[in-house]
């Protein structure tokens, strides 16, 4: 049977999605829990791995058991064998060939920022700006990221993307009291592409003039060599076709 599972995870504690040699990662803590329900090992495929400190309010994966569960007893019965960093929102019996990974049609990244003084139950979970940035720049400057571009000015290396153009569908900023939050959605993305786009949209919010039409063009890393942290980025959704 192919399983597929809705997770949201706390990742301050974790070393990214990907199991690692040494580390803690949210893979094997999820891979741990499916044996301990399921009594038998399996590998855990999620939409998109996330790095150290990166949250998820809608990672999607999958993985294949030989033991049938309805969706109540998976949705209970993973949560019930993981921490409670990691929760499991939905899940259920799937189509045999489904892919988490290769049949995501569009990710959606939430990258959340305070604007008031840091607050400790804050400081894993959101970037704390202490000051209030100037919004509309800001939405000024994601503007020019809809559409289909080569994004290799926002790539870090080490990611091993073999094309660098990728279409964005949204690009938008909500305010909520203190909290300002940028929602960025696109058929895929590039190694570390939202942290770097949100450290240039921060300048912007400073008053600091972006041409960001221009820094795609550039198509080099030099030219936006900064990187927001991680702690302020979610994995917000992933999304597939209606068969799905």
């Amino acid at each position: 049977m192919r399983y597929k599972v809705v997770l949201s995870y706390d990742g301050t504690p974790f070393c990214g999605w990907q199991r690692q040699p040494n580390g803690n990662s949210v893979q094997e803590e999820v891979e741990n829990a499916v044996f301990k329900l399921f009594g038998e090992r399996a590998a855990v495929v999620a939409s998109g791995r996330t790095d150290a400190g990166v949250h998820a309010l809608g990672q999607v994966a999958h993985f294949d058991c030989a033991k049938e569960l309805d969706g109540k007893n998976v949705v209970g019965g993973l949560n019930a064998y993981l921490p409670r960093t990691v929760r499991v929102l939905s899940g259920d019996k799937t189509r045999a060939d489904f892919h988490a990974r290769y049949d995501t049609v569009q990710k959606t990244y939430m990258y959340l920022m305070y604007t008031g003084a840091a607050i400790p139950p804050l400081n894993d979970r959101a970037l704390c700006l202490g000051y209030e940035p100037d919004v509309e720049k800001m939405q000024s400057a994601a503007n020019a990221l809809l559409g289909k571009h080569d994004f290799s000015t926002f790539a870090a290396s080490g990611g091993g993307a073999k094309t660098f153009t990728r279409t964005v569908t949204r690009a938008r900023f909500e305010t909520d009291g203190k909290f300002i939050k940028f929602f960025i959605s696109a058929d895929g993305f590039l190694y570390n592409m939202v942290r770097i786009i949100t450290a240039q949209l921060l300048k912007a919010g400073r008053g600091i003039d972006i041409d960001m039409l221009a820094l795609i063009e550039k198509r080099d890393r030099s030219y936006a060599k900064e990187l927001a942290p991680a702690h302020g980025l979610y994995l917000y959704s992933a999304k597939y076709g209606p068969e799905i």
